[in-house]
């Protein structure tokens, strides 16, 4: 019943009419059918771990998905069908881009910055004025963008797209996020907003690591019967729908410095630890990957190359101009700059070293049956050189995650002299 009252208050589960009209064919077969392996797989979990999980797509115009805990060790997952549909717009949008010139267009300053008036309904906030369904901008431009040739791997790229999103939340429950947060604060581990806050960064670059391990797992469970020739469109097609997913979020924040503090790593990040957590995996299970590495690299390129000729086309005006003291570009904050490499690298190293750390905290003090942690995201232990060295710098959310590890080791070796 608490199911059932949570996935009523979010939109209700969604019916074959929910979805708008152009694109009711394509997903309102695609996505039960994604849901139904999903459960599946999500039911095997349960198993292991002795909770109860319930997944369900709900009627809601808006990007974010929920997983959350009703009662002890019963959960809800919900997956908004505004989400699916702009995944399944976007791969339209972006599949135009498959075979044109490679262009780049390079990242300036996006202090006053605003969407085009054609990708606003793709991109921007859900329209709330009253004029109409919230798709109805939707469909304006997938009229626009379409392509025969494009829809059936569109509908694949969304389908893919959905299981690691399922996957990430999946992460928040089996992980036990939410409980082992409850856990920290009693215990003295977490004990104010700033160190809940370095907890919760961790939790979502968790989930993030978990769900590429996840989606893989079930992506390799799907290729048994295929060939290796089949296997390299299927690895390409994920690398494709992850980098295309992450495209579709934080539009609105662009710059690095924007994502120091918050529960999320910047997407060029997010989308990094994507890549190097399955690159551990096709190492850690060569027989299921092989020519992983190249297929990952070249859906990613492929992805970040459509982005390009989308910004090319927004400067040209292909999708409406905005007002003129405002810039249109980049469209995407996942935004690649050549010469911004290093920086990109240094907030990956400093991401990955928050996690090592808060990870060691929570293997320490959870005491209650979580998913196991696979070889692939299985981060070396933060030494105590790292640990200095991270204590001493200027970075107040590294320096808090630090403090929180190194209160821990004291009482550690008070503990256990």
């Amino acid at each position: 019943m608490l199911a059932d009252e949570f996935i009523k208050a979010t939109g209700g589960a969604v019916t074959s009419d929910d979805y708008p009209p152009s694109l009711r064919d394509d997903l309102s077969d695609v996505c039960p059918n994604t849901l139904l392996f999903a459960r599946a797989w999500l039911s095997d979990c349960d198993r292991v771990t002795g909770l109860q999980t319930r997944l369900e797509m709900v009627n809601s115009p808006f990007f974010t998905c929920r997983a959350k805990e009703l009662r002890e060790g019963e959960y809800v997952l919900v997956i908004p069908i505004g989400l699916v549909c702009r995944l399944y717009v976007l791969a339209h949008l972006l599949l135009g881009y498959w075979e044109p010139p490679e262009v780049y267009m390079p990242v300036w300053a996006t202090g006053k910055w605003r969407l085009p008036p054609g990708l606003q309904p793709l991109f921007g906030r859900v329209r709330n004025d009253g004029d109409g369904p919230w798709w109805a901008g939707l469909e304006d431009l997938y009229a626009q963008v379409k392509s025969s040739k494009a829809q059936y791997d569109a509908v694949r790229l969304t389908a893919l797209a959905l299981t690691f999103v399922v996957g990430h939340e999946a992460a928040h429950v089996y992980r036990r996020h939410g409980k082992a947060l409850e856990a920290f604060r009693l215990r003295g581990v977490v004990r104010d907003e700033a160190e809940e806050a370095v907890y919760r960064r961790f939790a979502e670059t968790d989930a993030d690591l978990m769900g590429t391990h996840w989606a893989l797992d079930l992506q390799w469970i799907g290729l048994k019967s295929s060939d290796q020739q089949a296997a390299g469109l299927v690895y390409l097609r994920m690398s494709y729908a992850v980098t295309m997913l992450y495209a579709l979020y934080d539009v609105h924040r662009k710059e690095i410095g924007a994502y120091k503090t918050g529960a999320y790593c910047h997407p060029v990040i997010r989308r990094h630890m994507f890549t190097a957590a399955s690159d551990q995996m096709a190492h850690a299970y060569p027989e299921e990957s092989v020519g992983w590495a190249e297929w990952e690299m070249e859906g990613w390129r492929k992805c970040v190359l459509a982005l390009h000729g989308l910004n090319k086309d927004v400067l040209l005006g292909r999708f409406g101009a905005v007002p003129g003291d405002y810039l249109c570009l980049p469209v995407s904050a996942l935004q690649y700059n050549i010469t911004e490499g290093p920086k990109w690298q240094r907030a990956y190293e400093r991401e990955t070293l928050l996690y090592r750390a808060v990870r060691r905290l929570y293997w320490d003090n959870v005491d209650f049956m979580v998913a196991d942690t696979p070889p692939a995201v299985d981060f070396a232990p933060v030494d105590d050189d790292v640990l200095r060295r991270a204590i001493a710098s200027d970075d107040t959310v590294l320096h808090t995650a630090m403090s929180m590890l190194r209160r821990h080791s004291e009482a550690t070796k008070r503990d256990n002299p």
